[in-house]
């Protein structure tokens, strides 16, 4: 019982940080969309904001999920404090 805070704390972050991906690819989808439509060049940036959504949305989601594999270093927590080296 005394994991059960922890698994909850994990669950809840892996919920966020996939409901995140999935907001973001649809966020970018739309933006691709409407700049298809203002330049005339469907279906190309559509494409091209779609890709990046999901490179974006998967980074978040090592830096998230897997912060030791996260490749451009530790980030603070919200201490404030630089992590020990």
């Amino acid at each position: 019982m005394s994991n059960l805070p922890r698994q909850s704390k994990v669950g809840s972050n892996a919920l966020g940080a996939g409901l995140t991906l999935a907001a973001t690819v649809g966020l970018f989808a739309y933006g691709g969309l409407w700049l298809d439509a203002r330049l005339g060049t469907r279906p190309w940036m559509l494409l091209l904001c779609v890709g990046c959504g999901i490179v974006g949305g998967i980074l978040h989601l090592i830096r998230v999920l897997a912060p030791e594999l996260w490749p451009f270093g530790k980030l603070p927590r919200s201490g404030g404090k630089p992590p020990p080296s």
